[in-house]
């Protein structure tokens, strides 16, 4: 997976992309960010085989990206099924041995969090990009955290899995509706 692009036309003039790179499943980073004008031939190639996030200004040229929104929703649920798979997994030990630490689980971010960007035009995209950034940060943490109890293996493979099952896995993919 190369990783996500954030994308928004702000105005009729400019089209703005921030990526979000992927690591291995365990970290993500803001890794580059392009205003440029909306007639620019380099625009396809900056979203070409990442999965897409749109805004809602972006979303008529672009198409519905995968929703920033549903990945919120998607890695909240994850935390919580991985919770239950805890407690019913303690409930199974003897009373002796269930002093067993309950993962500290990370918060996850429902809503983005306004940002400013140096150029006011790339704002919107920048506040979608962090917003998703943080979201695959919290997932890498998840992901970390069920990978290394046994007993939460079952829930999800032996493998770090980059994305919540329920989100687009590929870079292809860019339906949902738009951030």
């Amino acid at each position: 997976m190369s990783g996500i692009a954030v994308v928004d036309q702000p105005t009729g003039e400019r089209v703005v992309i921030w990526h979000v790179s992927v690591g291995d499943g365990l970290e993500s980073t803001m890794a580059g960010a392009w205003v440029l004008p909306a007639d620019d031939e380099r625009i396809d190639g900056l979203i070409a085989g990442r999965l897409l996030v749109t805004t809602d200004a972006a979303g008529g040229r672009f198409g519905a990206g995968a929703d920033a929104g549903a990945l919120a929703t998607a890695v909240q649920g994850e935390v919580d099924a991985l919770d239950r798979a805890f407690t019913a997994h303690l409930a199974t030990l003897p009373s002796s041995r269930r002093q067993l630490v309950r993962p500290r689980w990370p918060r996850v971010p429902a809503a983005a969090a306004p940002a400013l960007a140096g150029d006011p035009v790339a704002s919107g995209a920048l506040t979608v990009a962090r917003w998703v950034s943080d979201l695959l940060v919290a997932w890498g943490e998840i992901e970390g955290l069920r990978l290394s109890r046994p007993f939460l293996l079952a829930h999800g493979g032996e493998a770090a899995r980059a994305y919540p099952p329920s989100w687009p896995q590929d870079g292809g993919a860019t339906t949902g509706a738009a951030a």
